[in-house]
Parts: C-alpha cells; sequence; structure tokens
C-alpha cells in the first residue's frame, strides 16, 4: 500500500492535531528532531498491508492494529530519538536501531523498556528526599513561600568610560497581560529600578517607572539587537567584546510561590546572598566535568559568549544539586532499568537548569535551553530555577523525574480517523509494544546489528543536508552522563557536509550507510527514508548516494514534518518531508509520475511555501531519475 495509495493528507491532518496530545514515551528526555508518531505509524502499516487495502481498512488498522506488524524485523540506522523503533514495536514488529550519538541510545533503551513502576516511584522519592535533606538550605524562602525562580542579570563594564552597568532589554520582570497560558499574578507587573534595583509593583500597561527622582521607561534597555549600549556614554559593545556568557550576575528578584497565593517577586535578602555565598564554596571542590571543548559547537556561537566547556553553562548550585544527584543514583543498588530511568530523568532535567535559561516575561515560564532554537542562544533575561521545587516549573527534578513515570502507562492518547465518518477523533493506543528490542551505538556506515536476522523493512531520517549538529548540542548532557570525568564518545564520526568538499564528503558518507542497509534487508525488501532541503546541491548528494549504494525509487510523496510555531522556525525552514520507498535496483516497480501540482491537489488548503514546493519539486525530478 505504501507504494500505491498512501494517504498522505489524511496522515499530515493526524500529525499536525497530535502536536497537541501528550505521548509520555516521547517525553522521557530532550531530542531535536522528532518526526511524528502519527506519520511513522502510518508508514510502518502501509509497509506491511498489500497493495489493494482500502482506506477504511487501513483506518481500522492505524487505530486498533496492535500486532499488525508481528513477525517482522524493523531497522533504524539514524534512529534519534527513536519514533520508529517505538511505534513498530508497539505494532509488534522485532526493532533494531543504532545511532552515532549515545545519548539517542539512552533514551531508546528507556522508551522501549518495561520500565517497573512502583519500583521506579520508590526511588524517585528517595532521591528527591535526599537532595532535599543536603540542599533545600540553599533555596531559602521568606516565610512559608517557596522560591522558584531567580532573576539573574549580567553587570558589563564599558571600554570606553570604564562605568559598571547592567545588561538588560527592557525593566519589566513579569507582567500579567491576560494572555492563554501565562501565569495569573495579583499585581498588573513588577518591573525595577535600574538605579537603586528596587522593585515596582504596578500596572501591566505602564509606560513609564518614577524612582530615584527620575522617570524611567519600561521598553528601554541597555540591549538591543544582539548587543550592547553604555547607558552613560552610548559606547558600543558586541557580545563577543563582553564574552557576556563569563561575565558576573546579580539577582534582582525572586519569584516565589505559596500554598494559598499567586505567584509573587521580592527582592534578595540576606539569608539570599549566604545562600549563593555557600553554594561558591561548596561547588569549589566538585570534580571537574569534562573538558571537551563547546567553543566549535553551533557555529562558534558559545565562544562568542565565553563558554568553553560544559562546565562553564551551569552556576555553583547548579552543579552543586546535579552532582549530588548523578552520584547518589550510581552508588545505589537498583535494577538497571530503574537507574537508566533515574539517569535520563536527571539528565532531562539540564535543559531547565543551566545560565542559558531565559524567562517569558507576559507568561510566567522558564524558557529552557534548545526549547525555542536548536542552538546554544543566550537570553537576556537569564533565570536560575529551583530544581527542587515541590509543586511548580516543567524543568525542576520533580517534574522531569514524572515524566518518566507517565511513560511506563500501557495506553496513550493520541488521534485516529474513523474509518467511517472520515473525521480525526481522539483514541487510546497500546503504549507497551511485545516485539524484541536492540540498540547500539555505532556509526550508520558500518555493518549493521542482525541478532534478530536480515529486516523486513527500514524505516529512517538520515542527516540532512542542512544539518543541525545535535551531536555537539548533546555534549551538554553526555558530560553529565558519562560515569567519569570526561563525556560519553560518540560511536564515530556523525554524517555530516564537512571538509574542503562537503557535498562529496556526505554523499560518500550516506552512500556507505544506505549500502548497509541494502545487505541487512531481505531479499526485494524497501527502504523508506525521509529528506527535505530547498538546495539542489542537497539533492544531487543523496541522488549519488541512493546510485553508489544501488537503490531504486518506487514511490515519493510527501508528509507533514515540523511546524514553523514559535522560535522554532522562519520563513525559509523547510515544513514538510518526502517520503522516498526505495528497493535494491533491478526489483519491479513503478514509474514514478507524480508532479506537485497533484500533491497540492490532495493537501487541498494546506498553505506551501516556496521552499516547501522547492523541495518537492527536486525531490520529485530525483524520484523519477531513480525510478524503475
Amino acid at each position: 500500500m505504501l507504494e500505491s495509495g498512501f494517504p498522505f493528507a489524511e496522515v499530515s491532518r493526524l500529525a499536525r492535531r497530535d502536536r497537541y496530545c501528550n505521548d509520555h514515551t516521547y517525553a522521557v528526555h530532550k531530542w531535536w528532531a522528532r518526526r511524528p508518531p502519527a506519520v511513522i505509524r502510518a508508514l510502518l502499516l502501509a509497509a506491511a498491508l498489500p497493495a489493494d487495502t482500502s482506506l477504511p481498512e487501513f483506518w481500522r488498522h492505524f487505530a486498533h492494529s496492535d500486532d499488525a506488524l508481528a513477525g517482522f524485523s524493523v531497522g533504524d540506522p539514524f534512529m534519534g530519538g527513536a519514533t520508529t523503533l517505538v511505534e513498530a514495536s508497539r505494532l509488534g514488529a522485532d526493532v533494531t536501531g543504532i545511532d552515532v550519538d549515545p545519548l539517542a541510545v539512552r533514551v531508546a533503551r528507556v522508551e522501549l523498556s518495561s520500565l517497573d513502576h512502583d519500583a521506579y516511584l520508590v526511588a524517585s522519592s528517595q532521591l528527591l528526599e535526599h537532595l532535599r535533606e543536603a540542599h533545600d538550605v540553599l533555596y531559602p524562602g521568606a516565610g512559608e513561600a517557596e522560591p522558584l525562580h531567580y532573576f539573574r542579570f549580567r553587570e558589563a563594564t564599558c571600554s570606553h568610560c570604564g562605568e559598571q552597568s547592567l545588561i538588560y532589554r527592557n525593566l519589566w520582570l513579569a507582567r500579567d497581560r491576560g494572555l492563554a497560558g501565562a501565569v495569573v499574578r495579583d499585581e498588573g507587573g513588577v518591573a525595577f529600578c535600574p538605579l537603586c534595583d528596587s522593585l515596582h509593583h504596578i500596572d501591566a500597561d505602564r509606560k513609564l517607572l518614577e524612582c530615584c527622582g527620575r522617570r524611567h521607561r519600561l521598553d528601554h534597555g541597555t540591549f538591543s539587537r544582539g548587543g550592547f549600549r553604555c547607558p552613560h556614554c552610548d559606547h558600543p559593545a558586541a557580545n563577543e567584546d563582553l564574552q557576556v556568557g563569563l561575565l558576573s550576575s546579580r539577582i534582582l528578584a525572586i519569584e516565589e510561590t505559596g500554598a494559598a497565593t499567586y505567584r509573587t517577586l521580592r527582592s534578595p535578602d540576606k539569608l539570599d546572598q549566604q545562600a549563593l555565598a555557600e553554594a561558591e564554596s561548596l561547588a569549589a571542590g566538585l570534580p571537574a566535568l569534562s573538558g571537551e571543548s563547546i567553543a566549535e559547537t553551533d557555529s562558534g556561537r558559545p565562544a562568542s559568549y565565553g563558554f568553553k566547556t560544559v562546565e562553564d553553562l551551569f552556576y555553583s548550585r547548579q552543579r552543586l544539586v546535579l552532582n549530588t544527584a548523578f552520584t547518589w543514583i550510581r552508588s545505589r543498588d537498583f535494577p538497571p532499568q530503574t537507574r537508566d530511568a533515574l539517569l535520563l530523568a536527571v539528565s532531562n532535567a539540564l535543559g531547565a537548569n543551566n545560565v542559558l535559561c531565559g524567562y517569558a516575561t507576559d507568561y510566567g515560564r522558564l524558557s529552557a535551553l534548545f526549547s525555542g532554537v536548536r542552538a546554544y542562544s543566550m537570553p537576556v533575561l537569564s533565570v536560575e530555577l529551583n530544581p527542587l521545587h515541590r509543586s511548580a516549573g516543567r524543568g525542576t527534578l520533580a517534574a522531569t523525574l514524572r515524566r518518566i513515570a507517565r511513560s511506563s502507562a500501557e495506553h496513550v492518547r493520541r488521534h485516529a480517523i474513523d474509518p467511517g465518518t472520515g473525521e480525526i477523533t481522539a483514541h487510546r493506543f497500546t503504549a507497551r509494544g511485545s516485539g524484541r528490542r536492540t540498540v547500539r551505538c555505532q556509526s550508520a556506515d558500518r555493518a549493521l546489528p542482525l541478532e534478530r536476522g536480515p529486516f523486513d523493512l527500514v524505516l529512517t531520517d538520515p542527516p540532512y543536508f542542512d544539518f543541525i549538529p545535535y551531536s555537539d548540542l548533546s555534549l551538554l548532557y553526555r558530560a553529565w552522563l558519562a560515569p567519569e570525568s570526561g563525556a560519553e564518545a560518540l560511536g564515530g564520526a556523525p554524517i555530516y557536509p564537512v571538509g574542503d568538499d562537503p557535498a562529496t564528503e556526505f554523499s560518500s558518507r550516506l552512500a556507505g550507510a544506505f549500502s548497509q542497509v541494502r545487505k541487512a534487508l531481505k531479499s526485494g525488501r524497501p527502504m523508506i527514508f525521509t529528506f527535505h532541503s530547498p538546495h539542489q546541491r542537497a539533492w544531487n548528494a543523496v541522488e549519488t548516494a541512493l546510485r553508489r549504494a544501488r537503490f531504486s525509487v518506487h514511490a515519493v510523496f510527501p508528509v507533514w514534518a515540523d511546524g514553523r510555531g514559535g522560535s522554532h522556525g522562519h520563513v525559509g525552514n523547510c515544513e514538510w518531508d518526502l517520503v522516498f520507498v526505495c528497493r535494491p535496483r533491478g526489483t519491479a516497480g513503478p514509474l514514478i509520475k507524480d508532479n506537485v501540482e497533484d500533491w497540492l491537489c490532495e493537501l487541498g488548503a494546506e498553505q506551501i511555501e516556496a521552499n516547501d514546493r522547492r523541495n518537492m519539486e527536486l525531490g520529485i525530478a530525483l524520484a523519477q531519475r531513480l525510478s524503475t
């Protein structure tokens, strides 16, 4: 059915709708490029069903078949966040996945494991109790209130006049503008005076703040368009000049929660200063994290801030709590699955407990590292989360431990299409697979593990030519997950377009991976992969790889893959993947006669931007050249 009548428009509608569902299996840890689970489930089913399967029958299988792939062996040589393995396992298949990144291997093992829910809950409670006994004193509250966020402002010294000033975009710290999903507050907003640091509880629609005998514009700051401007002499300075990431910071406000009150902001007091000093003293005795440099990752952006190692990305209190958590877990005699789940939960908290976390002023939420952009990005308004907070905060240790616990549920709630009416409805899917699982850390251009025998099909998402260096970003986590000083090593060199001739390097390495897939497939069985790019040279590299690996293309069609919502994307990004169904050259198949206009007709009201249209045109042209 995958080569003759795949309902890509309806599947794409499902994938979009599933953005508003929580499939807790995929929330166990941060990963940067997960394919929509609905798309993967549909592709797997269509690859297993015969060509004459009717659409109502297909949708019945989609909603109810928990063993449709029983007896199948499914492989993924670029498993990443393991969506293919999870969905295939839920359908009863034996699954094998590899990835060059050991973080991906850890994530896949926990996603695919049959976690002892009760044992994990007991261990989680013991961990939180141990951490709070050891470090609650570092987060003193006012009265019965519990601190949640610490607002930290960096201080810059002007190279021209020598004056020291805070770096800030505007004077607002928090503001209640009645937005959907925002924190509700008693006061309209809280702003600070740039001269004396005092906090002012004022209406959210105010334009001016009066303090220290002056009027200050609330929308005025010392930072804009990527640079600092001295408020004393108006001299500009770029991030590179300031090494802004390594500047000293000062806490101006603390956001607290109470049992019967809304969140409030207060100024730090003597107890808070003592806690910071104690944390600095204790952290000085901690073992060093990985000395591996992050300066060259993400096109050098961390280096422009002054960061050199992973250790630079954490405040003293964060290092203390996280080091205690990892050390305690490794010292306990837990079953391997419980230990792995606990380690991954603490690792997942790293994204919300580092110096690069910002604050959404109008929503009252912490913005974790990698949640807005897939890069190391320096926020102007930085906050330090209390990782031990008992009830609030999405990035606390209690929250990340709960995510793992929820992933052990027997069912998940997603969407399906009613085979009778064609309407999208909420549906319960079986969450625990019955097939055997193998995952391994290695490069895809090495021989694939075949403990389960040759594959009936391979479904994968190889690196894109316009790549994001996930293995560089994962260093943040790998440095902490390593049992000793250092970082968990990659299982080989990632397949990226690098060097003096990036297209040749990329196509050669990708050809090696595709050749290993061909050797691991049962005779005549398909390799299915997704890809996108609006650039001709990227498609040329993929074509060269397929030719060298001796694959022909039997089908191609678009599926929705990645929205541009929020700050994750921008105009020019591709929102649609192309799915290629390939078989070893010499296998009889149809000539491809698809065209973009036919696809757009099926997609109906979908808005396809220029880059996605170009992506589709280039992909179809490649498929037609390589069809049998």
